[in-house]
């Protein structure tokens, strides 16, 4: 399963006339077998909630894993009670943040992890690459984009 950062929806709804718009368009045309976190789309929900109004807020969260033909993944519990889940989603978090990673994205990366996927796909490669046992790649890298 392919993961898909934030940035690569930003680009995608927000950002028509950046010059990476139609490799991330190709990417996510082509790509199969995608997913994200809910911690991506909340992330772009919060980004879209400047221009957006709070109906089509609604219809964006709600419909996003349809329009874009991928899986919305949450955090995997781990334990035998929710304080233990949380004790280890921090722990796992605080780790990534001792490697010099931001909190947003430490969280993000753990989901990835948490579901094995084999490709994290961001236009940050710099803030993942190193971090992670997955590979990590831009939409312009990864290999299956249609020709």
């Amino acid at each position: 399963m392919i993961f898909l950062d934030t940035d690569i929806f930003v680009i995608d709804r927000l950002f028509p006339n950046d010059d990476r718009h139609g490799t991330n368009r190709k990417f996510l045309d082509g790509a199969t077998a995608k997913a994200t976190s809910i911690y991506n789309l909340l992330e772009l929900c919060g980004i879209s909630s400047f221009t957006l109004s709070p109906m089509e807020l609604t219809k964006l969260f709600m419909n996003f894993h349809r329009q874009y033909n991928l899986q919305v993944l949450y955090p995997k519990p781990k334990g035998s009670s929710p304080e233990e889940t949380i004790r280890h989603m921090v722990s796992g978090i605080f780790e990534k943040i001792c490697m010099k990673m931001n909190y947003s994205d430490a969280q993000i990366l753990l989901v990835a992890e948490q579901y094995n996927c084999t490709d994290f796909v961001t236009w940050n490669v710099k803030h993942f690459n190193e971090r992670t046992h997955l590979t990590v790649k831009s939409p312009a890298d990864f290999d299956d984009q249609p020709e």
